[in-house]
């Protein structure tokens, strides 16, 4: 296994509040596994992968168990492999750049950390060698091009060169086609997959179509996983309510939004998470009812590679 995530607990300190962001999450990546996350935002998608990376800021606390390659992710551990074995492509591509370098430059550094002896020729035909891959047909001009002369999409496979550098064993990219034009999208995705054939990804997005190019979705609500599973199955016959009815709200399933909001993560029930907005709870009898509000469900196995956290799925 790649990369174990075993209870994984993040929260942050506001003034005198605690948010828990993410909670008690345990998910495996194997090697060349594809894996997306989905849920609305806010509910700890993206605070999962900062974890993951080992840039959440400085007034998060984190508990639990990363393992990498059966070995404790040390921050020593995090460091050595980070930039090489495992790569982030951030939310905000062209917030992620550096306004004042060339876009050829800053991927020529990614170059540098893997291959820090290779001489300036060398780097630079590497570099437009990445752009190439990442579907540029003039690398060159990209190459000498600033962020703010690049689309949200170029900016995007610029992102995709850098990460490309090192081949790394695990990709998370975190919703790599947020404000993207639907022709901009599918190619960015298909290329996503293409470059990194060999590699793990794991995927972040609100977009389900986008989830089902991966093997597998999990989905989070309210910071925690509420159902896995393999794509084509969660996304077509999905088990939990919260999930249902998250795909009736995509534009291509009716657009029917959830009623309510997600619970104040700083107080948060003591039952089911999704209680109050789940359509399913609505139908069931009164006394059936009551244990959702007052016990917590568990994560529970259903088949194979399927899980679901609901009383009454």
């Amino acid at each position: 296994m790649l990369l174990r995530i075993n209870n994984l607990q993040v929260s942050f300190a506001i003034g005198l509040l605690s948010i828990q962001a993410v909670h008690t999450v345990s998910i495996n990546f194997a090697k060349k596994s594809k894996t997306a996350i989905i849920g609305e935002t806010g509910c700890g998608k993206s605070v999962l992968a900062a974890a993951v990376a080992g840039i959440l800021p400085d007034n998060a606390g984190m508990q639990g168990q990363l393992t990498w390659e059966n070995t404790p992710l040390s921050q020593q551990l995090l460091s050595d492999i980070r930039g090489k074995d495992l790569s982030l492509i951030p939310q905000n591509p062209l917030g992620s750049l550096n306004p004042v370098l060339t876009t050829g430059f800053q991927v020529s550094e990614s170059v540098r950390r893997v291959n820090p002896c290779c001489d300036k020729e060398l780097v630079y035909n590497q570099v437009l060698d990445l752009f190439r891959a990442a579907g540029f047909a003039n690398p060159k001009t990209i190459y000498q091009s600033y962020p703010h002369q690049l689309s949200g999409g170029m900016a995007q496979r610029v992102l995709l060169a850098a990460a490309m550098a090192s081949r790394p064993k695990l990709l998370i990219a975190d919703e790599p086609t947020k404000g993207l034009d639907l022709e901009t999208r599918n190619q960015n995705v298909l290329l996503l997959h293409q470059i990194f054939e060999n590699s793990a990804l794991l995927l972040i997005t609100h977009d389900i179509e986008v989830a089902a190019t991966c093997c597998m979705t999990a989905v989070m609500y309210a910071g925690e996983i509420v159902e896995t599973g393999r794509s084509e199955e969660l996304l077509t016959t999905p088990l939990h309510p919260y999930t249902l009815q998250l795909l009736n709200s995509h534009p291509a399933r009716g657009l029917t939004p959830i009623p309510g909001s997600p619970p104040n993560m700083s107080s948060l029930p003591a039952g089911c998470r999704f209680a109050g907005r789940c359509s399913l709870r609505q139908k069931l009898n009164s006394s059936a009812k009551k244990i959702c509000l007052i016990a917590h469900p568990a994560l529970e196995p259903r088949q194979a590679y399927t899980a679901v956290r609901c009383w009454h799925a």
